[in-house]
């Protein structure tokens, strides 16, 4: 996500509020790194859209996706990470 300097702290709060979203890094270029749950992908839109539409949030993207394979949920050796940037064109 990211949002003016200044607007960080505030931005961050309002997230950190949200039951299904969790602020873990922010940088001073106004950036913030945000994880958020969802049961399936359309629930994860849903909650992108959420987001984005929190004032002055300026941009908000998926760049890293984790999905829990199979009914055992609470089992960390069922993940399958996608790099939603692996096909992006690097500059």
């Amino acid at each position: 996500m990211a949002s003016r300097p200044e607007l960080l702290s505030e931005i961050s709060r309002k997230v950190d509020a949200l039951p299904w979203a969790e602020v873990h890094f922010s940088d001073p270029r106004s950036r913030l790194v945000v994880t958020l749950e969802a049961s399936d992908i359309d629930e994860s839109m849903e909650r992108m859209k959420q987001l984005q539409a929190i004032p002055r949030v300026l941009s908000a993207g998926v760049g890293r996706v984790l999905q829990r394979r199979g009914d055992d949920v609470n089992d960390p050796t069922r993940l399958e990470r996608t790099d939603a940037t692996r096909n992006r064109r690097r500059s």
